[in-house]
């Protein structure tokens, strides 16, 4: 899983920017699945047809990020946030746009406090707004480079991690139960980060009675003597975030395919952390919506750090709910 989830983290796919990203998870799980397409929104879908409910497995694959939203005529770009991006977090950080074009990011020194976007500009090395235009035209999208680094064994510190990890689960899960001959779906969707807009959309093409949603879950074992969720502990169930409650059916199935793998299992509740869950849900008539994650160090951050043992038995743990599922 770390090979393929280092090439996932090199593309730069800020919400709306995504199509190359999802076109390499649609590859990647292509020989599985009876079909693939991808929708009007950008998401990238593939099922294989099998006994049971369907089941839909969801990840977003898009990440926060930048877009120039005007040029200066001495050739300076100016900024607009994609998703819940912190001005201050780019301020001397190098930003990689989606055409390949790089800039640095400078702050206005006369202002002071807790900046916003509008002190920022973007060097590109351009003389003029007509050389800036060509390197970097308005509307193009980016994200801050941060480089990809790994300790040990399984830990990963790096851009994108929430959620590329989550769509490698996805897709991991996808292939083992699509070979046991289950109904089942993958969604890798689009826009989360600007409010699971494609989400939405995913499931109301599907009409599935189950879905898995796989997301990163913020760890604050940094802070806490005593965390609720820290890295190296296991997969988490999401309780609660900004627009679900998890369905009691859906506990009741997490928590008894935990129990007999004998797997640790971890809560997020949150009213601040927002999945594609609650989109998924209200979809139609509605579907058995359940949020599974795994923890990140500064989740939603263009930095973050994740634990590949996490991840690897949240694969476990989400085919074993679906198969209770699906039968």
């Amino acid at each position: 899983m770390k090979d393929w989830l280092m090439r996932l983290m090199d593309f730069v796919a800020p919400s709306g920017s995504e199509a190359p990203v999802v076109q390499a998870l649609l590859d990647d799980v292509r020989e599985a699945a009876d079909e693939t397409w991808v929708d009007a929104l950008g998401n990238g879908m593939a099922r294989k047809r099998g006994h049971g409910p369907l089941l839909l497995l969801a990840a977003h694959v898009d990440e926060p990020g930048v877009m120039v939203i005007d040029i200066d005529p001495r050739g300076y770009l100016r900024l607009v946030s994609v998703g819940e991006v912190h001005a201050r977090e780019c301020v001397g950080r190098q930003v990689r746009f989606i055409n390949g074009a790089t800039g640095l990011v400078h702050a206005d020194p006369a202002k002071q406090g807790d900046l916003d976007f509008d002190a920022l500009v973007v060097d590109v090395g351009a003389r003029s707004r007509e050389d800036a235009e060509r390197i970097a035209p308005i509307g193009t999208a980016g994200a801050v480079e941060v480089p990809v680094v790994t300790w040990g064994q399984s830990l990963v510190t790096g851009r994108a991690l929430d959620n590329r990890l989550g769509c490698a689960v996805a897709a991991e899960v996808f292939r083992k139960l699509a070979a046991s001959g289950r109904n089942v779906c993958v969604a890798f969707t689009a826009q989360n980060a600007v409010g699971a807009r494609a989400a939405q959309a995913a499931a109301f093409q599907l009409e599935p009675r189950y879905a898995l949603v796989m997301d990163g879950a913020s760890a604050d074992d940094m802070w806490h003597d005593h965390p609720a969720i820290g890295l190296g502990k296991g997969p988490v169930l999401k309780v609660m975030d900004r627009a679900t409650v998890v369905p009691l059916e859906g506990k009741r199935a997490v928590e008894d395919a935990a129990l007999r793998l004998n797997l640790p299992l971890q809560y997020e509740v949150s009213r601040e952390a927002w999945s594609d869950t609650g989109a998924i849900q209200l979809a139609r008539a509605g579907c058995v919506a359940v949020a599974l994650g795994y923890p990140v160090r500064r989740a939603g951050a263009f930095a973050m750090t994740a634990d590949l043992s996490d991840a690897e038995r949240l694969v476990d743990l989400a085919v074993a709910t679906a198969e209770a599922w699906l039968g």
